[in-house]
């Protein structure tokens, strides 16, 4: 397993010595992470890596399994794909990672050990699940724009987490001039790197799809759009879906997201941070992948419009099924049936004042105007639904 030292040591340095005036300046609470980060994550980290060298000992099976060939959603945050990978997932021929497999059990012994643990607790009153109850229930309290918790299917570029390489850092480290490489990852990384990051990667969804073999692996990451070269590389029968949706309601929703990130990991004194870095990294994600991926033939690429995503989930998901060649079961064509029924109830996908970000919708259409003339000759756009945006 690769890691970033480099990397790891330079955010410490930036977190005490070039943190004033960031989302990441010294308070109490960054105070505490920094302590967590530099006592507690590398022990985490240890147990990570024994339970991959143990995995070879007791799991050497895995290292045989054929190369998975997985799905990715991919497109900038805040544009459906959490509601779309967790709708496909419910269809019984996809598999992927749920937060607790991420975090504790990226090893095939780590879940062993940890299913062990559970059936015990589940002996003497369930201690452990009702702490993981209590913990999901607060979890959800304070990160409320999606159901989250250890046993919800989650993004798997926190996998990332583990070799301290990924754009997720950002939220911890808000750091723009650490974060950028990530913003264009195919084109900033070296070459090696990105090879060794991506086959850690592979070697984890190996182990996964060998409890899984008669399962497909669908991934969401939207941080996985500047990557879709290595992806490549690394899964050479991979399929994308390519989410977009208007940066009028993205670019609000993306803002309020990191905000409540860097809020979460620290005390800065801006309400809304980094808008020029968020809107950096918009900008390159809705271009990029399109351009990277438009020659491959339909079976294995899909742009989906979010509004025709939220607006008919049943007709959108039965066109990506058909272009992609997946069969749709009786079952799970009965689930998208009644999330239809129940998406018509939405009237509303934000709630952000625009005037305190010092956005107007017409400067971001017209901002990014050129980035989604390339998507003009893809998906017809279905009749938009009635989004909500305060200005």
């Amino acid at each position: 397993m690769p890691f970033n030292f480099r990397l790891y040591l330079i955010d410490f340095y930036y977190s005490l010595f070039r943190s004033k005036g960031t989302p990441a300046r010294l308070s109490t609470k960054r105070v505490f992470l920094l302590l967590f980060l530099f006592f507690c994550y590398p022990i985490w980290n240890i147990y990570i890596r024994i339970g991959y060298a143990l995995d070879k000992l007791f799991f050497p099976q895995y290292r045989e399994n054929k190369s998975p060939d997985p799905i990715f959603i991919i497109g900038n945050y805040r544009s459906g794909s959490t509601f779309l990978h967790r709708l496909l997932l419910r269809d019984e021929q996809f598999t992927c990672l749920k937060a607790w497999e991420i975090y504790f059990a990226p090893a095939l012994v780590h879940r062993s050990l940890i299913r062990s643990i559970l059936k015990v607790s589940k002996l003497v009153g369930s201690p452990i699940q009702k702490a993981v109850a209590s913990f999901d229930g607060m979890m959800n309290e304070l990160y409320t724009m999606h159901k989250t918790g250890l046993y919800t299917y989650e993004q798997d570029s926190q996998l990332f987490y583990h070799t301290w390489s990924s754009y997720n850092i950002f939220a911890v480290s808000p750091f723009p001039e650490l974060a950028r490489r990530y913003i264009y990852y195919d084109q900033e990384v070296p070459h090696l790197e990105r090879k060794k990051q991506f086959g850690y990667y592979k070697e984890v969804l190996n182990r996964h799809m060998y409890l899984h073999p008669d399962q497909r692996y669908l991934a969401k990451n939207p941080d996985f759009s500047p990557a879709v070269e290595t992806l490549l590389e690394t899964f050479p029968n991979a399929k994308f879906i390519n989410l977009v949706r208007p940066p009028e309601q993205m670019i609000p929703s993306s803002i309020n997201l990191w905000a409540h990130n860097w809020r979460a990991y620290g005390t800065p004194e801006e309400e809304f941070p980094q808008i020029d870095v968020i809107k950096e990294h918009a900008s390159h994600w809705y271009c990029y992948p399109h351009q990277a991926l438009a020659d491959l033939p339909p079976d294995r690429y899909q742009v989906v419009f979010f509004e025709n995503l939220v607006g008919d989930p049943e007709a959108e998901v039965n066109r990506i099924y058909k272009q992609m060649g997946l069969e749709l079961s009786d079952e799970f064509q009965s689930i998208l049936n009644d999330v239809t029924v129940e998406s018509r109830n939405y009237t509303e996908f934000g709630n952000y004042s625009l005037e305190r970000m010092g956005l107007d919708i017409e400067s971001l259409k017209r901002e990014f105007s050129p980035e989604l003339k390339i998507y003009q000759n893809n998906v017809p756009k279905g009749e938009k639904i009635a989004v909500k945006i305060k200005g």
